[in-house]
């Protein structure tokens, strides 16, 4: 039995469960005479919770009430009353955290309400409960205490809530958001904001826009209609005559939880002249700004100017982007950081390579110490002088990449876990450690901090993952894309999967298929055996008899990380007219289309259109494929590019040769560019005049920065490399 705090700390720690302040705070709350027997209690609590459980908050904050001593010594009682069975019961439900949501504040629930909450008929789904649904009703009955059951009915049959004759949980996701904390909005409120002209297009309600519109309103409640209306239609948000989105995304990160901005505090920051270069907003410089000040509402304009202008963040005399986002995403929703604190860590001398700052070690840091301030310069000093981090006399850059992409967002591992976790036997080959594996291993707990050792071996020594005596690479490599920052599968799911009837092929799992079927879940988890089932099986994915494995890699590369589409969307998009040649579909233009929308969905069918229709793609009144070819390496996994950006590289000087078109140059620079977006007319130039085309590549962490999903290049980012960057 757990008896004392330091007892109950080391409970803590051995469970991997961080311990936070408040749980010294909640025991000195409690009477001396039954400290022991909470402190009993609350090791029961921590024993039972599953691994999802990170830290003590879960019970903390139900018990403890920020206002009123009172009520907290009252809880502290009522949690002493209840029997340990119910309170191992309840700890061990998967969802705790949205039950500790519900009762934040308000105390430990009892068994009969979590049950009648839990069994709802509106909350279940294919007779289990439905998570996503239980996570939207407790954010927006956050420390309000379980709902009425006709309160959860009534919301989740609301008939603007519904698609296709279920609940559209991407709504019911925006609503939550507005309504956190603030119990269930009226049906009125909700039909009149989804309703508003100002967040329509083309006759459907605008996603996008009800997105920034619900992060702004977070835990704000529904939105008056002239509010939305008036931000809406700013001046200094509109381009092109159109509502400016990618602007509008960086103002809701700033005004995430605080409401609307007024229209000044808008303009002032939109016309600062450090946020402008070559007469045009720098988007790159507000999207660092705007993730340092992410729920923190706008700066102030000497705040901007000075960080802008820190002599640490300059390079041959202007504002070193790439390494301001660094700084930004340690400093995300911190507010910006002093200029002591950003030389500090920019001149720390394990940062330091050939005299200069190392940027791929500093990217490292920065993931670690996303959104949690700068470290102190002798943690990152020991860190990377850890013995196991070093080979042959010095830092293995491969090893520090899995380990930081492991602790993104935890801060710095201690140095007994790292050196667990690279000794594992699991991980061993030939006496050294395997760094495939430690890849995979990484890839699923992205983000989820270092995993046990335990759950380690049970996967790598899973039946079902063997081959010839020895764990089979390449199917740990899709279960490791399926599992991408969704920690450790159950076993149970993983041979479910690679047994599923129609992945098998001649009385074994078919590995093109497991391989497609692992990219559209990349990062997923585990799909249903019905979806599964039914992707494979649809009519416009069959040729011959047989499933068309060239349009399921399309389609696959297409739906990367996004899950199972829907039939209708496939049939859509294999059956549209401009996709069809001499009766049939046009494979080497899907081909074209998937790789510029990868991992971004299905695109619309007039944006397809539009694209291939453009003047300069066509030669001798047809579609010019070579060149489409081209332009979709430039735009692989950017989206469809616009028709004034084609025109514009096309017809750049530099790429002309006896009044025509270089191809073999224009080959040269969608090879060099692929997914990183158009360059502009000065790189494009200078690769062809100063150094012509030979062994160019961009170092990796500018790479990195671009093929990031989260990046969006404007017209003002490539002129922020100089070429030495570039080689």
């Amino acid at each position: 039995m757990v008896a004392t705090l330091d007892q109950l700390k080391g409970l803590c720690q051995e469970r991997k469960i961080t311990v936070k302040p408040t749980l010294d705070k909640l025991v000195n709350s409690c009477p001396k005479e039954s400290k022991v027997q909470l402190v009993s209690k609350l090791g029961i609590y921590f024993s039972s919770v599953e691994s999802t459980v990170k830290n003590t908050c879960t019970i903390t904050s139900m018990l403890l009430k920020s206002q009123g001593i009172s009520r907290t010594k009252k809880n502290i009682d009522d949690f002493l009353s209840i029997e340990d069975r119910d309170v191992q019961a309840i700890a061990c439900y998967p969802f705790i955290k949205s039950i500790s949501s519900i009762c934040n504040g308000k105390g430990f629930p009892k068994v009969g309400d979590v049950d009648t909450l839990l069994k709802l008929p509106s909350l279940q789904k294919d007779g289990q409960l439905d998570r996503q649904l239980l996570s939207s009703i407790s954010s927006i009955m956050s420390s309000r205490g379980f709902p009425k059951a006709g309160d959860v009915d009534t919301l989740l049959k609301l008939p603007s809530l519904q698609k296709d004759g279920q609940i559209d949980r991407q709504l019911l996701s925006s609503i939550s958001s507005i309504c956190h904390g603030k119990g269930f909005p009226k049906a009125g409120d909700v039909d009149t904001l989804l309703k508003l002209p100002s967040l329509q297009k083309d006759g459907q309600l605008d996603r996008q826009l009800l997105s920034s519109i619900s992060s702004i309103c977070n835990g704000k409640g529904i939105p008056k209609a002239g509010d939305v209306e008036t931000l809406l239609k700013l001046p200094s948000l509109q381009k092109d005559g159109q509502l400016d989105r990618q602007l509008l995304s960086s103002i809701s990160s700033i005004c995430h939880g605080k409401g609307f901005p007024k229209a000044g505090d808008v303009d002032t920051l939109l016309k600062l002249s450090g946020l402008w270069k070559d007469g045009q907003l720098d988007r790159q410089l507000l999207s660092s700004i705007s993730s340092m000040m992410s729920g923190r509402g706008f700066p102030k304009t000497g705040d901007v100017d000075t960080l802008l202008k820190l002599p640490s963040l300059q390079k041959d005399g202007q504002l070193d982007r790439q390494l301001l986002s660094s700084i930004s995403s340690m400093m995300s929703s911190r507010g910006f950081p002093k200029a002591g604190d950003v030389d500090t860590l920019l001149k720390l001398p394990s940062l330091q390579k050939d005299g200069q700052l190392d940027r791929q070690l500093l990217n490292s840091i920065s993931s670690m110490m996303s959104c949690r301030g700068f470290p102190k310069a002798g943690d990152v000093e020991t860190l990377l002088k850890l013995p196991s981090l070093q080979k042959d006399g010095q830092l293995d850059r491969q090893l520090l990449s899995s380990i930081s992409s492991m602790m993104g967002s935890w801060g710095f591992p201690k140095a007994g876990d790292v050196d667990t976790l690279l000794k594992l036997p699991s991980l061993q080959k030939d006496g050294q450690l395997d760094r495939q594996l430690l890849s995979s291993i990484s890839s699923i707990c992205h983000g989820k901090g270092f995993p046990k050792a335990g759950d380690v071996d049970t996967l790598l020594k899973l039946p079902s993952l063997q081959k010839d005596g020895q764990l089979d690479r390449q199917l740990l490599s899709s279960i490791s894309s399926i599992c991408h920052g969704k920690g450790f599968s159950k076993a149970g799911d993983v041979n479910t999967l690679l047994k599923l009837p129609i992945l098998q092929k001649d009385g074994q799992l078919d590995r093109q298929l497991l391989s497609s079927i692992s990219s559209i879940c990349n990062g997923k988890g585990f799909p249903k055996a019905g979806d599964v089932d039914t992707l494979l099986k649809l009519p416009s994915l069959q040729k011959d008899g047989q499933l068309d494995r060239q349009l399921l890699s399309s389609i696959s590369s297409i739906r990367h990380g996004k899950g199972f589409p829907k039939t209708g969307d496939v049939d859509t998009l294999l059956k549209l007219p401009s996709l069809q040649k001499d009766g049939q579909l046009d494979r080497q233009l899907l081909s074209s289309i998937s790789s510029m929308m990868s991992s971004r969905g299905f695109p619309k069918a007039g944006d397809v259109d539009t694209l291939l229709r453009l003047p300069s793609l066509q030669k001798d009144g047809q579609l010019d494929r070579q060149l489409l070819s081209f332009i979709s390496s430039v735009c692989h996994g950017k989206g469809f590019p616009k028709a004034g950006d084609v025109d514009t590289l096309l017809k750049l000087p530099s790429l002309q040769k006896d009044g025509q078109l270089d191809r073999l140059l224009l080959r040269s620079i969608s090879s060099i560019c692929h997914g990183k977006g158009f360059p502009n007319e000065n790189l494009v130039s200078l690769i062809i005049e100063s150094i012509g085309l030979k062994n160019l590549e961009l170092p990796e962490y500018i790479d990195e920065l671009l093929s990031s999903e989260n990046f969006v290049i404007d017209e003002n980012f490539w002129d922020s490399l100089s070429i030495d960057e570039i080689l």
